[in-house]
């Protein structure tokens, strides 16, 4: 008794000192370095990877008025052209390159932080829906450990980001759901946005499902019919419906997820490695986060307990699942600190002005940072994936198949060379032929020359395009034996002529 009374005095006291003004400064500093940090990470990584050939399905699209459902022939090659792919993230193809159709390196910049500014909406909505008397401080300091230490994993300017937007939203409506099953309905039209953009609209209907499971172990048979036809069979009906793809948007996205080739080579899709100092340090915090939910008594539902071990095993088997884990994480601990007592007290002054003004100040001045880094970092930010020399060697000669690391294939199609070997799109080529096999066999162990000499002569390949320190040697073998000579060097790569 004599500490349920103290409890309101010290919260009184601490309430007697807080000024409004010191929200500002909070929120400013807090959520200033929430979003600057990503956007210091993108700019050090600069314009690279999967992102061009994002951006030229964008621009292809836009060329042509019609949706890239086939493979362009000057892409990879009169082999490939015509083959048919199931374009999963091609609403955001067509975004980005309407948003930044000249490829100016501010404008993608302001695509990001525009996305970040999304993000943090959707995370703080969903806070305040889990943990609607968790203080605003707090909230922004949850949003932190998730911008500064799990976000940078994946920031990037591919579609993965509108989902990252999109799954607070779900967990925000299917936690809404469950007093007022009118929430549900938002749940069709998030499909129809979602499907369109990328294939973790999948986890619609599985954490939809998990609702239903939750009604009929507690015998609420009407909303479980509810959760199950609006959250489950409505989104998968609708994602039929009003998708190019139609039924396709489903079984290829499946697919794709459970992919050998895809989950054993291609690193986002692999499991974590715990060797790397990162990986073993959230480890361990997730192991200290459980046992602090086990001293603190607190009664979590269990289906939030779910959420947090599925998306905790979904990270570690897949590396790439990382920012929804972190974002379940961060919504967790709202809900554990929201449930103690002391936390509806410290910090609760009503200071709606001083938030939006500290919300305000931290975006602007993240914002400012931003822009003045990429500027200042403009020749790092914006430096080419391969020489620039040797892409214009490359456009000014007739050539065969050009291979080339897959890493650098969507820059090379931005940049008008035709018939590249391999790009990023690791589904298109395993759905479509065995190019993809063929370059793991070239980048892995064993004597592979014989086999490789005789898969590119089958390819047309007569034109190589790699960094002269990264040659491997099944690589190397096959370039001896079929005779390759340099016919252009710059900044470390080489071309090699049949």
């Amino acid at each position: 008794m004599a500490a349920a009374k103290e409890m309101p005095q010290n919260a009184s006291r601490i309430q007697s000192w807080w000024h409004p003004r010191y929200r500002i400064y909070t929120l400013t500093v807090l959520m200033g370095l929430a979003w600057f940090v990503p956007m210091l990470d993108f700019i050090h990584r600069g314009l690279r990877g999967d992102f061009w050939w994002v951006w030229a399905s964008g621009q292809w699209m836009s060329l042509h008025h019609r949706l890239l459902s086939q493979n362009p022939a000057a892409w990879n090659g009169s082999a490939l052209g015509g083959k048919t792919w199931v374009n999963l993230e091609w609403g955001w193809e067509w975004i980005l390159y309407h948003l930044d159709p000249h490829q100016t390196p501010i404008v993608f910049l302001l695509i990001l932080f525009g996305m970040e500014l999304l993000m943090a909406a959707a995370l703080f909505w969903a806070m305040s829906t889990l943990a609607p008397k968790l203080s605003i401080e707090i909230k922004a300091g949850l949003y932190l450990v998730y911008a500064a230490f799990i976000f940078p994993f994946t920031v990037k300017l591919r579609a993965e980001m509108f989902s990252y937007v999109a799954f607070p939203l779900l967990l925000g409506i299917l936690w809404r759901a469950r007093q007022d099953r009118r929430w549900l309905s938002l749940l069709i039209p998030l499909t129809m946005v979602w499907a369109n953009i990328h294939g973790s609209w999948l986890l619609i209907p599985v954490l939809a499902g998990l609702e239903v499971l939750r009604h009929v172990l507690r015998k609420d048979w009407g909303y479980a019919g509810w959760t199950l036809a609006g959250g489950a069979l409505g989104p998968v009906l609708a994602a039929t419906v009003f998708t190019p793809f139609h039924l396709r948007t489903l079984t290829y996205a499946w697919w794709l997820d459970h992919n050998h080739w895809i989950t054993t080579y291609i690193q986002e899709w692999q499991s974590v490695n715990f060797h790397e100092t990162i990986f073993l340090v959230w480890a361990a915090v997730i192991i200290a986060s459980w046992i602090w939910r086990a001293r603190s008594g607190l009664s979590y539902p269990w289906l939030l307990d779910v959420w947090m071990l599925g998306t905790t095993v979904a990270f570690f088997e897949e590396a790439r699942m990382v920012t929804y884990f972190g974002e379940v994480f961060i919504l967790w601990w709202a809900y554990g600190l929201g449930r103690e007592e002391r936390r509806h007290e410290f910090l609760s002054v009503r200071g709606q002005p001083a938030t939006r003004i500290g919300l305000g100040v931290a975006g602007l001045l993240a914002l400012v940072l931003s822009l003045g880094f990429g500027i200042h970092e403009r020749s790092r930010y914006t430096a080419p994936e391969v020489p620039s020399t040797l892409v214009s060697w490359i456009n000014g000669r007739s050539h065969g198949v050009v291979l080339a690391p897959v890493d650098v294939g969507g820059y090379l199609i931005a940049h008008q060379v035709q018939d590249v070997f391999l790009d990023g799109r690791a589904d298109f080529f395993l759905a479509n032929g065995h190019r993809f096999q063929q370059y793991v066999a070239m980048i892995g162990s064993g004597d592979q020359v014989n086999r490789l000499t005789r898969d590119f002569s089958v390819d047309h390949v007569s034109t190589v395009l790699w960094p002269k320190g990264q040659l491997t040697a099944n690589l190397a073998g096959y370039l001896a034996k079929q005779h390759f000579h340099r016919e252009a060097i710059a900044k470390g790569w080489v071309v090699w002529i049949r």
